[in-house]
């Protein structure tokens, strides 16, 4: 079998990586919680994949970007940027707005 060439993560797939892992942590969000969101949006990742993309092993499409945005409550853009804020590093808890830099963050859907 021939030798398969990875293409490498660039910046940007690294700060969705990054991003990623840390506002699924802030919202305190499991593996399980964010793919079975992921699915009920007709967008299924396994949680496999989900954690090779949080160890910048898996490669994110438009698709995924636009998915995990959703069900992360920022948008995707947000995901693809650097922290800007030492103190909420752009992503308050769901339902709170940052005093430092104003950002806001949707409030999780019970």
């Amino acid at each position: 079998m021939a030798d398969i060439k990875r293409i490498p993560i660039g910046p940007l797939g690294t700060n969705v990586a990054n991003n990623l892992r840390r506002i699924r942590e802030q919202r305190h969000m499991t593996y399980t919680e964010l793919v079975k969101q992921l699915a009920a949006i007709g967008h299924p990742i396994p949680i496999l994949g989900v954690r090779r993309i949080e160890r910048r092993e898996r490669r994110v499409d438009a698709d995924d970007l636009a998915c995990l945005a959703a069900v992360l409550g920022v948008d995707p853009w947000a995901l693809t940027q650097p922290p800007q804020c030492d103190a909420c590093n752009g992503a308050p808890p769901a339902g709170f707005t940052c005093n430092a830099c104003g950002t806001s963050a949707v409030p999780s859907a019970a």
